[in-house]
């Protein structure tokens, strides 16, 4: 890729990927950028918390936050989190879902920072 990318893309473990659909977040926010800015904001510091509360709770606790995630990542077009957590939710033993949800996490909220510096 020459060291350049889409800015609308993220790399999470070494591949890049489309994050958010745009066309999504953007019907859910009938095109309101601000919205969709603060949406996106609370749904990465929803995804921060579920993913340090997920190393240490219970498997039914853990099914129940991948539950909440799964719902919320697809209203706003993050399709890939919203996989993630759609695995935990059927099986929330600690493994390897758990662990790539964290890593989407810290991609996620590097793609919504660096919207917010793209709108000024």
């Amino acid at each position: 890729m020459g060291g350049t990318h889409d800015p609308g893309m993220a790399q999470v473990n070494g591949t890049y990927s489309r994050l958010i659909d745009e066309e999504i977040l953007d019907r859910q926010t009938m095109g309101d950028h601000r919205l969709a800015a603060e949406l996106l904001a609370m749904f990465v510091a929803q995804l921060d918390a579920a993913s340090l509360e997920m190393a240490t709770c219970p498997s039914e606790r853990r099914a129940a936050l991948g539950h909440a995630l799964k719902g919320t990542a697809r209203s706003l077009g993050i399709e890939e989190v919203a996989a993630c957590a759609a695995d935990l939710e059927v099986s929330p033993t600690p493994d390897g879902a758990a662990t790539r949800l964290g890593a989407l996490a810290v991609a996620l909220r590097r793609e919504v920072d660096a919207r917010q510096s793209r709108s000024g």
